[in-house]
C-alpha cells in the first residue's frame, strides 16, 4: 500500500500530515498461539462502512454549501466599499483563494493519476500471486538442481513403471515451469516501474501541498488584514460579527465531521487487519496440522512395512520349493519305482460313503446286451454281429515327462 501525501482540509486549507498506510506484517506467531484453537474474527461489513462514510460526506457536504453561502453574504457587505482599502484587500484575498483552488484541481488530477497507478499495480498484484500459485521454485537455478536431482534418482534408483512416468512427468513440468519464471519476472518488474512512477506522482503531490501551504498562509495574511481593515467601520461592524460568528462555528463543525470521518476509517481499518491476521493465522495452522499429519502417515507407513519385514522373516526359508520337492519326489516314487496304484485309497473312499437306506432300484440288475439269451422286441430281423478284430497288445510307453514337470524340477534347479 502507498504512503498518502498530506490532505487539505476543505474547512480552513490546512494540510493534514502524513499517515503512512504501509502494513508492517508481524510474524504471526507472535499474534497467535498456533498450537491451541484460533477464537474467530468476522470480516468487518464493507457495504456499511461506505453506507456510514457516505452518510457523513453527505453532511459534510451540506456544512460546507451553508458555510459557503455565509462567505458570499460577507463577501457581499464587504464588496459594497470596493474601491476603497478594504475593497483592494478583499480583492487581492479573492486572487489567492482562486489560486488555491486551481492548486487543489491540479492535486486531484495528479492524485487520479496515482489512483489509476495504484488499480494497475493491484491487478500485477493478483497476477504475480497466481504466477507463484502455478509454480514450485522461483529461479531457473533451482528447477535445474530440481531436474537434475530427478533425473539422477531415475538413472540410479530400480522403480516400477509407474514411478519412473511419474518423475519425467515431474520433469517436464520443472522444464515448462522456466516459462512461467519468465512471465513471473516480467510482471515483477512492471510492479517495480509502477512503484517508482507512485513514488514521482506521491512527490509530485507533496510539493503541490507546499505550494497550497504558502497560498494558505497568504490567504490568512490576507484575511487578517481584511478583518482589521473591517473593524474601522462601525457601520457593517455588527452584521460581519454575526457572519464571522456563523461560519467559525460551522468551520469547527466541519472538522468534527472530518474527525468522525477518519475515526470511522481507522476502526474499518483496524477491524480488517485483525480479520487478515486471523486468516494468515489460520493459513499457518492448517499448514502446521498438515506437516503433522504427513510425518505421521509417513510413521505408520514406516511401521507397517516394518511390521511386514518382521512377518516375512518368521516364515521358513525356501518353504514352497521344500513342499515342491516332496510331491515330486513321491510322484516319481509311486510312477516309477513302487509302482503302487490308488486302489487302496478308492477303496477307503467307498467304505466311506454313506449307504442308501429304502432303495427304490433296490433286486435289480444292469442288462447287458452281450447276453445272447436275452430277448428283445424288434423290427425286422435284426442287425448281424459286428465282427470285432482282436485288440493288439499295448506295447509298454516310453518314459515321457510332460512340461509342467520340466518346470517343476527347473524351479529346484533339478534336471529330469
Amino acid at each position: 500500500e502507498e504512503s498518502k501525501a498530506p490532505v487539505v482540509d476543505p474547512a480552513n486549507g490546512d494540510a493534514k500530515p502524513k499517515r503512512d498506510n504501509k502494513r508492517e506484517q508481524k510474524p504471526i506467531e507472535e499474534l497467535y498461539d498456533l498450537s491451541k484453537p484460533i477464537p474467530k474474527v468476522d470480516k468487518p461489513n464493507k457495504d456499511e462502512h461506505d453506507k456510514k462514510l457516505a452518510e457523513i460526506n453527505e453532511a459534510f457536504e451540506k456544512m460546507k454549501e451553508e458555510r459557503n453561502k455565509i462567505q458570499n453574504e460577507i463577501e457581499g457587505t464587504l464588496n459594497k466599499g470596493k474601491n476603497s482599502e478594504l475593497g483592494k484587500q478583499r480583492d487581492a484575498l479573492k486572487v489567492l483563494r482562486d489560486k488555491k483552488g486551481a492548486l487543489i484541481n491540479e492535486k486531484k488530477a495528479i492524485r487520479a493519476q496515482l489512483d489509476a497507478l495504484k488499480t494497475a499495480g493491484d491487478k500485477l498484484v493478483k497476477d504475480r500471486k497466481d504466477q507463484r500459485s502455478s509454480i514450485k521454485f522461483s529461479n531457473p537455478e533451482d528447477i535445474d538442481k530440481e531436474i537434475a536431482k530427478l533425473q539422477r534418482k531415475q538413472e540410479t534408483t530400480s522403480m516400477s513403471l509407474t514411478e519412473e512416468k511419474k518423475i519425467i512427468k515431474e520433469i517436464d513440468a520443472l522444464k515448462a515451469s522456466k516459462d512461467k519464471i519468465k512471465d513471473l519476472k516480467s510482471t515483477e518488474g512492471d510492479m517495480e516501474a509502477i512503484k517508482l512512477k507512485r513514488k514521482a506522482i506521491s512527490d509530485s503531490i507533496g510539493a503541490k501541498d507546499k505550494e497550497i501551504d504558502a497560498v494558505s498562509k497568504e490567504i490568512d495574511a490576507a484575511q487578517a488584514k481584511v478583518k482589521e481593515i473591517s473593524e474601522k467601520d462601525s457601520e457593517k461592524r455588527g452584521a460581519l460579527d454575526g457572519l464571522f460568528k456563523k461560519r467559525d462555528e460551522l468551520k469547527k463543525s466541519i472538522g468534527e465531521k472530518l474527525k468522525e470521518k477518519d475515526a470511522l476509517r481507522d476502526d474499518f481499518r483496524k477491524k480488517n487487519d485483525a480479520w487478515y491476521n486471523y486468516q494468515r493465522a489460520v493459513k499457518a495452522q492448517r499448514k502446521i496440522q498438515y506437516e503433522e499429519e504427513k510425518k505421521k502417515r509417513e510413521e505408520e507407513k514406516a511401521a507397517y512395512l516394518a511390521k511386514l519385514e518382521e512377518e516375512e522373516a518368521k516364515k521358513i526359508p525356501y518353504e514352497e520349493e521344500q513342499a515342491l520337492c516332496d510331491y515330486l519326489a513321491d510322484y516319481l516314487e509311486r510312477t516309477y519305482i513302487t509302482g503302487e496304484d490308488e486302489g487302496p485309497k478308492v477303496a477307503a473312499k467307498k467304505e466311506e460313503a454313506v449307504a442308501v437306506k429304502d432303495d427304490p432300484f433296490a433286486g435289480f440288475k444292469p442288462v447287458s446286451k452281450k447276453d445272447e439269451d436275452a430277448e428283445y422286441f424288434g423290427k425286422g430281423k435284426g442287425k448281424k454281429k459286428r465282427q470285432r478284430a482282436p485288440k493288439k497288445a499295448e506295447a509298454a510307453g516310453p518314459f515321457t515327462l510332460n512340461v509342467d514337470s520340466f518346470e517343476q524340477f527347473g524351479l529346484i534347479g533339478l534336471n529330469p
